[in-house]
């Protein structure tokens, strides 16, 4: 059967020297017809000429996932092509080719191939949910589609590659505060969605805190930039290299049972404990890496540990971890960023290297004594 696919034709050049005139389609497909004529050139050993990737079980699932348990929507077009050498061609019929935008159809016959440039992930993860559960509807799951013209096999290579490496991804800093506002309308239901929603779930209450870390009295007031805004993007670290750091530190279980306060309050404590037992350091941290990704990554990895010795102590006050911090016989010159100077382990910005760090802190902590709670 032929399929008839409404359509809009669009018709684009650059201005540049290697501007040609591209014609583009603009419609919606269902699943059942991306089924009978999707066609994804990958690269094996067999076809060195294919460019795409080969599909991640991974991305499928989650893209399943989420059209069978979450919102479901996918508005991001399929990129698809269609070659001149095609045997079983495409025919578009009732558009006005003198104009550079018309509408019309797309006639799309049996074995008519449309090549997938980009968004195969997308395609074949509803595929996947279609198939996992057989309902009906899936198979016309519409998806917004952008069909590229006789175009060859390397043009839908350069076009996979824009895609694909040009194209700005979006800010984590700025990811961070959507997940805040996800966070405020959806609650609980975030950690619904398994242990994405539950890491995103986490990374929104870290955000909550690092603002509320940036605006405490201590060694990061004010000295964790947040991008965009004025007067605030600079700063010691970006907001989300803090963020993520605070992730080991937000899983302890007796994190966890605490309100945000409680933990803003602890986690100020202990940087300014580590001010007073560094204060070279922290007086000029752009020497030191103490302020630095090597050193929030790696102390926030061992404060779990600190936080157990002062609560053994009952005591989580800055003084508790002053005692502490100053046990392991760490000084400010361990930080220092000159080589010879500083202490090697600081020196590695990886994250063998950062887990390396934080184990020999935390090995040099002493052992516990008993003690009257006190914050």
């Amino acid at each position: 059967m032929v399929e008839k696919i409404p359509a809009l034709r669009i018709e684009q050049q650059g201005a540049g020297a290697e501007g040609e005139r591209v014609v583009i389609y603009v419609t919606a497909m269902p699943l059942r017809v991306l089924r009978e004529h999707a066609v994804v050139d990958t690269w094996n050993p067999d076809n060195e000429d294919g460019y795409q990737r080969p599909l991640e079980s991974r991305r499928l699932r989650e893209v399943a996932n989420y059209v069978l348990e979450q919102q479901g929507i996918l508005p991001m077009s399929v990129l698809v092509g269609t070659r001149p050498a095609d045997e079983i061609v495409i025919v578009p019929t009732g558009f006005d080719e003198t104009k550079t935008v018309s509408s019309g159809q797309l006639e799309i016959p049996p074995g008519a191939k449309l090549w997938v440039i980009d968004g195969q992930h997308r395609y074949y993860g509803v595929n996947e949910a279609f198939e996992r559960t057989g309902n009906p509807d899936l198979a016309e799951y519409p998806f917004p589609v952008s069909l590229m013209w006789n175009i060859d096999q390397y043009a839908e290579m350069l076009h996979f590659n824009i895609v694909n490496t040009r194209q700005k991804k979006m800010s984590t800093d700025i990811v961070d505060r959507h997940l805040v506002r996800i966070q405020e309308r959806s609650g609980l239901d975030m950690l619904r969605q398994g242990a994405r929603g539950e890491k995103e779930y986490m990374r929104a209450s870290a955000t909550r805190l690092v603002d509320k870390i940036n605006e405490s009295e201590g060694p990061w007031f004010h000295q964790i930039a947040i991008p965009g805004v004025p007067g605030r993007d600079q700063g010691l670290v970006r907001q989300h290299a803090f963020v993520t750091s605070l992730e080991p530190v937000l899983k302890d279980s007796w994190v966890r049972g605490r309100t945000d306060e409680d933990k803003v309050q602890v986690i100020t404590n202990f940087w300014k404990a580590a001010a007073q037992v560094w204060p070279d350091a922290f007086a000029e941290p752009k020497l030191h890496r103490v302020q630095a990704t090597v050193g929030i990554y790696s102390l926030h990895m061992a404060l779990p540990t600190l936080i157990q010795r002062c609560l053994e102590r009952r005591d989580l006050t800055v003084e508790a971890f002053a005692s502490l911090l100053k046990a392991t016989g760490i000084d400010s010159e361990f930080w220092n960023k000159e080589v010879g100077v500083g202490d090697p382990l600081t020196l590695g910005t990886g994250m063998s290297s950062i887990r390396a760090l934080a184990l020999y802190i935390s090995q040099r902590l002493p052992d516990a004594v008993d003690g009257a709670v006190k914050i």
